[in-house]
């Protein structure tokens, strides 16, 4: 019988697990929605050379990622899924990708136990289901990188090839996400150089063909920007990447250890496994081991890199994520050869975080579940907000804790066959459970956490969908109210442009990327709007904000709470 191509069960794996529930849960603020609502507005306006919101331009990322949301909602419609259809077939691609250089460099099980390694781990496979930028952007910077590892170990000649490939990549990782892309590629070279006893493994040419080739591909969108807008744009654009280098964004600051912490829980069970790799070493070729040294580069410059800058949101180490998987596919694969010990510590570890994971998949909806337990802890929460969305009435029964279940079965088990060393059982248990405990999650559990965060915001939005009325959001920052409205274009621009007029200096204070949408706001609140607009709130303002003349209560529901002006 002939095998199954091993690209088409790929392709099956990612189709089973990637686009099931794809839509089936309203998309996330900030980020989910920020980009979802950029690609439909490129749809509304016709205009694809520029990322907007609210109609505006929006100079922090690149439109890349946005066109293939855009291109996906002229196929699916603009919907949840559509915004998140792209991410899956990032899915796919990523886990070829990683399955041929684990092939072949390390063989077939290599190949094979990287991709369960990736698949069964949590945030990487939940990644594959979102509608952010991430992992694109890491599947771009990630092959980038490889062509620089393959070029770096070869002869004149064939070196071109893959250093012409290195610069490929790293340009549409540009597109994708912006010039921290080609920082962490010339951080990856100057640490491997460094490792290498400051010998060069390029030359000049290999570095012209490199940066010729990104330029060439990044001039796409940042050139022709900057021949149509002027240099002040790529000024902006880079003014706010260092923002968020040198300090916290939006309340994104968090202590050095943040990232490791999410590396470690966030990536279970492959950060506990990869934690064995930092202690031997794996590799019998030289060829292995100088991929397994740009593996390791990688994840050091990454983890590193975003520990230090200021700015720490959840998904900035998710770069980490694709050599973390192949070191712990290392050594899932020398442990699996009786190359080296497997450690207790390492099993006891994986028992540890297993079961601190299982507990939260299982009590996260059994609060909610249990009348008693979840009136305890709103009577403990001191933000009002919070204290109010969890009053709701639950959407969660019991079939949301089968997927803790399944997985505290599965850790329990997975740690019986590590401490009894049957690891050709252990491996595939841990990550096949991780897998499907995940799904689960995302079906029976996610919603339910949709629907005491945002729920009632984006219910209230979507019932003014069809009515020809504004929707703003008042005292807090979101992108729900623009997506979830479909709004459209302003079309007062009398009476909102005769409104900025009248306030040149109300503005002084404030960051120039912030102006248009306070005074926007504004406008709604004051000015002479030629129909009606609706607000919302978060209870802690209502006193704030109901206290405002021309505003009109309306009802509130959870912590939001809902205003309504007359034109």
């Amino acid at each position: 019988m002939k095998k199954l191509n091993p690209f088409l069960l790929l392709a099956l794996v990612s189709a089973v697990f990637f686009l099931p529930a794809l839509g089936s849960v309203h998309l996330f603020d900030w980020d989910e929605i920020n980009f979802a609502e950029s690609a439909r507005e490129m749809l509304v306006s016709g205009d694809y050379s520029g990322v907007q919101v609210n109609f505006r331009p929006f100079w922090e990322k690149p439109p890349l990622f946005i066109w293939m949301q855009a291109l996906s909602m002229k196929v699916f419609g603009v919907n949840e899924f559509a915004a998140r259809f792209p991410n899956a077939v990032a899915g796919f691609l990523s886990l070829s990708f990683i399955f041929f250089y684990g092939k072949k460099h390390f063989g077939t099980r290599m190949g094979w136990l990287w991709v369960l390694a990736m698949l069964g781990s949590f945030t990487p496979q939940l990644y594959f289901k979102s509608g952010i930028i991430d992992p694109f952007f890491n599947l771009f910077i990630f092959a980038g990188i490889v062509m620089l590892a393959e070029g770096a170990n070869l002869d004149k000649r064939p070196r071109k090839k893959f250093n012409a490939l290195a610069g490929f990549f790293i340009g549409l990782a540009l597109l994708t996400k912006g010039p921290v892309a080609l920082l962490v590629a010339m951080l990856c070279v100057a640490l491997y150089f460094v490792y290498r006893g400051f010998r060069f493994f390029f030359d000049i040419w290999d570095i012209l063909l490199f940066a010729l080739t990104c330029a060439a591909v990044s001039f796409v969108w940042y050139g022709m920007e900057v021949m149509e807008n002027g240099i002040w744009f790529l000024a902006e654009f880079l003014r706010y990447q260092k923002e968020l280098a040198s300090q916290s964004v939006a309340s994104h600051g968090q202590p050095w250890f943040y990232h490791p912490l999410v590396l470690l829980f966030g990536a279970f069970p492959a950060s506990v496994i990869a934690l064995r790799s930092f202690a031997e070493n794996l590799t019998w070729t030289q060829e292995q081991k100088n991929f397994r040294t740009w593996m390791a580069v990688l994840f050091w410059v990454v983890l590193i890199l975003f520990s230090i800058v200021k700015t720490k949101i959840i998904h900035y180490s998710s770069l980490c994520y694709l050599p973390l998987t192949f070191l712990a596919a290392l050594v899932m694969d020398a442990t699996i050869q009786q190359r080296i010990q497997y450690r207790r510590f390492n099993v006891y570890l994986v028992l540890i975080i297993g079961l601190m994971m299982s507990l939260a998949f299982i009590g996260i909806p059994l609060i909610g579940i249990v009348p008693e337990w979840k009136a305890s802890l709103i009577a403990q929460l001191k933000d009002p907000f919070a204290a109010a969305n969890f009053g709701l009435e639950s959407i969660w029964d019991f079939k949301s804790i089968l997927p803790g279940s399944i997985l505290l079965i599965g850790t329990i088990t997975a740690f019986v066959l590590l401490f009894r060393r049957n690891l050709e059982k252990a491996y595939p248990v841990l990550f096949i459970i991780g897998l499907l405990a995940l799904q689960g999650f995302m079906l029976w559990v996610v919603p339910g956490i949709e629907h005491h965060s945002q729920g009632p915001a984006i219910e209230f939005i979507e019932s003014h969908q069809d009515e020809d009325v504004y929707v703003e959001v008042l005292g807090y920052k979101s992108y729900a109210q623009l997506f979830y409205s479909q709004i459209a274009p302003l079309s007062d621009t009398v009476s909102y442009n005769a409104y900025v007029a009248a306030h040149p200096n109300d503005y002084q204070n404030m960051a120039s990327r912030d102006i248009p949408a306070l005074l926007y706001r504004d406008w709604l609140m004051y000015g002479d709007i030629d129909k009606p607009a609706y607000f919302l709130s978060k209870i802690q303002h209502k006193a704030e904000f109901s206290a405002i003349p021309t505003l009109e209560v309306i009802g509130e529901k959870g912590g939001f709470v809902f205003y309504r002006r007359k034109p």
